[in-house]
């Protein structure tokens, strides 16, 4: 079995509170320089990171959610038909194109942290907070594993951090 490769990408708004817990958790594990493991944090998602996404194995996308009160992780597919060019792109969207282009797509998953505060501001809310170090806690374990567990990812939902395993791929 090789090494996978990693990317995440963490996306929102810093200056809308909650909005950036995307990219505060993209940052911080930017900085931990894991061996095969790419962390971009992002204002937005954009095409330029389809060139990304074609050459890696695995990829986690980390965005707040308006919805629900737990930290969720869902599998992810491309869209089948072409994007727009534009600066609204969705992970799906954003997996489409990489297809599309790079004739290649990796793995990938999103993880929803839920939001309570998206008003203009710099700081998390406490449930964020306590959310984010979850989340910070979890990926440092699959980045590291030695034997990681497998995620199947038509089983749909899952929930973190007990229920979840971390999502890996068998050669």
């Amino acid at each position: 079995m090789t090494e996978m490769s990693w990317l995440l990408i963490g996306y929102g708004s810093l200056l809308r509170r909650d909005d950036g817990v995307g990219q505060r958790i993209a940052a911080e594990v930017a900085d931990w320089e894991l061996p095969g493991v790419r962390s971009l944090p992002r204002h937005q998602l954009m095409p330029e990171l389809a060139e990304s996404l074609a050459d890696v194995d695995l990829a986690l996308f980390v965005d707040a959610s308006l919805e629900g009160n737990e930290v969720r992780i869902e599998p992810l597919s491309a869209d089948s038909e072409p994007t727009v060019m534009g600066h609204h792109l969705t992970p799906s969207s954003l997996l489409g194109m990489t297809q599309w282009l790079y004739e290649r797509c990796p793995q990938a998953w999103l993880i929803s942290i839920p939001g309570q505060e998206f008003g203009l501001g710099e700081g998390l809310s406490e449930s964020v907070e306590e959310a984010m170090t979850q989340v910070l806690q979890q990926l440092r374990e699959w980045f590291t594993a030695a034997n990681p567990l497998v995620l199947d990812v038509h089983s749909g939902s899952l929930l973190l951090p007990s229920d979840l395993n971390p999502p890996h791929s068998v050669e």
